[in-house]
This record gives C-alpha cells, structure tokens and sequence, in this order.
C-alpha cells in the first residue's frame, strides 16, 4: 500500500470511530519498507569504491567502456569475478552515471540527375576494369587531431558538470592537425603510399591544405612507383573563359581550326568557344593515364563506394579511445597503432562492404552493362557559368 491509502484508511478509521463514540485502538503501523537493494547486491562500501574508480579513470583521461570498467573493478578486487557487464551496466545507472552523445544536425542533400550520372558511369567502369584483371586503388586523404574523443561518453551526473569527477576531462579546442593522404588495396595499404604530416591551419576544411602540387608529388613520387608501371606526365588542355579578350578569341579559334564569321561580335565568338568546348582533362588523371593505370572519379557524397573510407572510421576509433595526453607525441603514436591496427582481414572487410554497396546501386539504379557511359553538359543562361575562371590559358 501506498502512503496515501494507508493515510486515507486511518483517517476514515477515525472517522467512523467519532461517530460511533467508540475509541478503538488503531491497528499497528505497517513494518517499514525494505531498502532497495542494489541488481548485483552491492553493499555501500562496494559503491563507493566503484564510484571513486569511475572517476580516477576520469582523471586519468581513459576512454570508459562497460566491459573495460568491469574487468578493471575485478581485477582490483572491487566486484566478484562473476559479475556481468549487464550487472554493472545497471548499478552505473542507479549511481546516477549516464552515456550521453552531444546533439548533431543531420543534413540530408537530395541527389541531382548529374550525381546519378555520375554514379552509374562510375559503377559500370568499376565493374569494367575488374573484368578486365585490373585490381581496385581507393584513395583518399583525412584528418586527425590531438583533441580527438568519442561523442558519447560516461558522466557522473550527482556531480556538478564543473567538477572534475563529472567525467572523463579532454582539452578544450581542435587542437593541433595532421593531415594523412594514403591508398590501398584488399590487400592492404599500398607500400609506401602513406603520407602524414603536421598542418597549420585553423580552418575546418582539410582539402585545403592538401594542395594540388603536393598531392601531384606524392602521387607520382610515392603511389604510382609503388605501383610498378612507367610514367610520363602531360599537359593540361585549356579553353577561354568571359575574362577573355576578343583577339584571344579569334587566336584560340584558329589554331583549332574552328570556323567563324569575320565580323563576328565577342558574345558570338564567346558561344562558339562554349559549343566547342572540350572535355575538361586533369593533370591527375592525365599523370595517372600516363603510368599505365586508369581513374575513376566516385560521385560525390559516396563515402561507402570508397573503401578507404571504412578504414579512416577503423583507425580514428582507435585514437579516440587510447588518447590520453592529447599532444603530438601522443597523436603519433596513436596513429602508427592505428595503422598496425589496419589488418588485411580490415581491408578486406572494407572492399567486400564498399563492393556490396555498387551491387546494391546496380540494382536501385536499375543499371544495365551495354549501355555507353552518359555525358550531361548542363548549359547555363548566365554568361558568366559558362567558362570556369581556371581555364584561361
């Protein structure tokens, strides 16, 4: 019975009793309440201990896991060597720990018919080159930071957030960056092909510091000899844009061999430049090309068509978890871990997840394997669309 319905028994008990004029004793309180006890049967003392080793790993800046705390408290002596994570699990909760996440906005961007495009021409020339014998090259370049931790993470919340027993402490800021450009294979990462380095910048994007003379260097100095096959690098083809002048014009036209009328005005010869206008070359690709190999170019917005993609996650969970002093030194050594941490079975892992995601595009996309690659040339009513500002020559 509730405190209430005894409280409501007693007084209609007294009730009845005035009317009656009688005075009877009442009946005996109920025994008082057991205490709940903790699920695992853990005394106060137990508690307490449990409590103080939470927050000396807090101190200590350690990532804390059910199963790391459990196997820590046993092997103290703490908790019986029997005791389950789920008995841990619930007596944190009861302690008043909580693992909580910081709030993010999720962006959801709908996909253009020039994004589809893409996709399918690039699922169908993946496909195209694995028939032919030709082994799968993911590249990509990420990010790490000395202030790196997991967003989620276990507070004490009977403490107050300014404490330092609330929780596990990190240091406030980005911290300092390193920047790491690499390739791999199923089989692993390409010898030789990774690349890390300390940045300076203080802005969020990471694509600009990896700029394209230092990504070329690495490319035809580090990938593409690992790679065993020739090289010779070419040039770039260029076309002119609205800052051209009109003598330019008429030069470019010429030694195309295009033909105009003479008396033509600058906006006409502008849009007989723009239908002449040839495909855009790369000196990546181009340099690529020239050793032997062949590129892809995955759509944007496709983590999961990149392997490579799946690794960076694999490497980045491991220094979350194990960075404890938050400076260079210790980021260097967390990501040498890392990378020995990055196994063939990972590699493999990642292909064979990144390879079901195309299946499962060739069959949303409903792709078929005749059909020759699709090329859109969106054409733009602002003059100033219709020439990129990079291809001056």
């Amino acid at each position: 019975m509730s405190v209430r319905a005894v409280r409501t028994v007693e007084r209609r008990h007294r009730t009845t009793n005035c009317e009656a004029g009688t005075a009877q004793a009442l009946p005996p309180p109920p025994p008082p309440a057991t205490p709940p006890t903790t699920p695992a049967g853990f005394d106060s003392f137990t508690v307490a201990a449990i409590r103080r080793k939470v927050h000396s790993k807090f101190a200590a800046k350690e990532v804390m896991t059910i199963a790391s705390l459990t196997e820590a408290l046993m092997i103290d002596g703490i908790i019986p060597m029997a005791t389950s994570d789920t008995s841990v699990w619930r007596l944190l909760h009861d302690m008043g720990f909580r693992y909580r996440t910081s709030k993010r906005t999720m962006y959801v961007r709908k996909e253009t018919l020039d994004v589809v495009c893409r996709r399918i021409n690039a699922l169908r020339a993946l496909k195209q080159h694995r028939e032919r014998g030709m082994q799968v090259v993911y590249l990509d370049e990420t990010w790490f930071t000395t202030r790196m931790h997991h967003s989620m993470k276990w507070v004490d919340t009977t403490q107050p957030a300014t404490s330092t027993t609330y929780s596990r402490h990190v240091p406030p800021g980005e911290g300092d960056r390193f920047e790491v450009v690499a390739a791999g294979i199923a089989d692993g990462f390409v010898e030789d092909s990774f690349l890390c380095y300390h940045t300076k910048t203080t802005s969020g994007d990471y694509h600009g510091e990896v700029n394209g003379e230092l990504f070329l260097r690495w490319l035809t100095s580090q990938l593409l000899p690992s790679l065993a096959e020739p090289s010779v690098l070419t040039e770039e083809s260029r076309c002119p844009t609205t800052a051209t002048r009109k003598a330019d014009f008429i030069t470019w036209l010429e030694k195309h061999r295009l033909p105009f009328p003479p008396h033509a005005t600058r906006p006409e010869l502008l849009l007989i430049c723009k239908r002449n206008r040839p495909q855009p070359q790369y000196i990546v690709d181009n340099t690529i090309r020239m050793w032997g190999h062949e590129v892809v170019r995955l759509p944007p917005a496709h983590p999961e068509l990149n392997a490579i993609e799946q690794v960076w996650g694999h490497m980045k969970r491991h220094v979350r978890s194990s960075l404890q002093h938050f400076t260079r030194a210790d980021l260097q050594a967390r990501l040498e871990e890392a990378k020995m941490g990055v196994t063939a079975e990972v590699w493999a892992g990642a292909v064979r997840r990144s390879q079901g995601y195309e299946e499962e595009y060739w069959a949303t996309d409903n792709i078929h394997h005749s059909i020759d690659p699709v090329i859109i040339n969106l054409d733009s009513d602002d003059e100033e669309d219709l020439f990129l500002e990079s291809d001056v020559e």
